[in-house]
């Protein structure tokens, strides 16, 4: 091979390289970007862990949500009374460090407060934009929402996240996430590669695509058959999301 052949072929391969690793940072970047208030408030919550566990050591996981969702009918992925006026729908990355805190801060009180009152059904659509263990966490979600528990098993998940792609979402991990979520783990691992998990996949996919979807986690909210849109409010502000979800129900 002559010199100006190998010269050429390690610029070919030096191209191919940079556009993969573009292509690796666009992936990781699409869906990530959240306004300032949300970053203010990740900052202000992981100061707060950091003085908490000066020692070092990861605080055990909370309790399960159990008590939270006892009573409340989860019906195809759908929290709430079918017939509710308002339709919460939120758009997360299991592995999103940011849609956990949420579902500390701001879901339970829309739990409590709306969906077991009968006001909103909540639904969710798991996104998998970080990498292959978003890919596995949100395929065996699908397993657990064919158990009508797939709200235990969201909350279960993130009280248990590990750093991501680092590999973390095994078999094993899922297998706890699902006991706690008293998911029987063997046939929601088992519907990871199910034509039914894939869907569901792809549906978030469309979704967060049909809204513009720019951050996880996002907030739509709709009344009735009426239009979908994007709620203004911060997902970790509860008073900003109530207030969005009054104003909704008195158009």
């Amino acid at each position: 091979m002559s010199k100006e052949a190998v010269i050429q072929r390690r610029r070919a391969a030096r191209i191919e390289a940079e556009r993969a690793a573009q292509a690796q940072e666009a992936r990781t970047k699409r869906l990530w970007r959240l306004g300032a208030a949300v970053a203010a408030a990740v900052i202000l919550a992981g100061v707060g862990v950091a003085v908490s566990s000066s020692g070092g050591t990861k605080p055990a996981p909370p309790a399960t949500t159990s008590a939270l969702l006892a009573g409340i009918p989860e019906n195809h992925g759908v929290l709430g009374d079918p017939k509710a006026p308002l339709t919460l729908t939120e758009y997360v990355d299991l592995q999103c460090p940011i849609c956990a805190k949420a579902s500390q801060s701001t879901i339970p009180a829309v739990i409590k407060d709306e969906v077991r009152s009968g006001k909103v059904k909540l639904q969710v659509r798991t996104l998998s934009f970080l990498g292959q263990d978003s890919v596995r966490a949100a395929r065996v979600a699908a397993g657990a929402e064919r158990q009508g528990k797939l709200w235990p098993f969201l909350e279960a998940f993130y009280a248990r996240q590990g750093t991501e792609n680092t590999g973390y979402v095994t078999d094993g991990f899922l297998g706890d996430v699902s006991k706690a979520a008293g998911v029987n783990a063997s046939q929601a691992i088992g519907q990871a590669d199910s034509a039914f998990a894939g869907g569901r996949l792809e549906r978030a996919d469309a979704d967060a695509a049909r809204m513009n979807v720019q951050g996880t986690p996002t907030l739509t909210v709709k009344r009735g058959n009426g239009p979908e849109r994007v709620m203004k409010a911060s997902p970790l502000d509860p008073a900003a999301v109530q207030a969005e979800l009054n104003a909704e129900a008195a158009r």
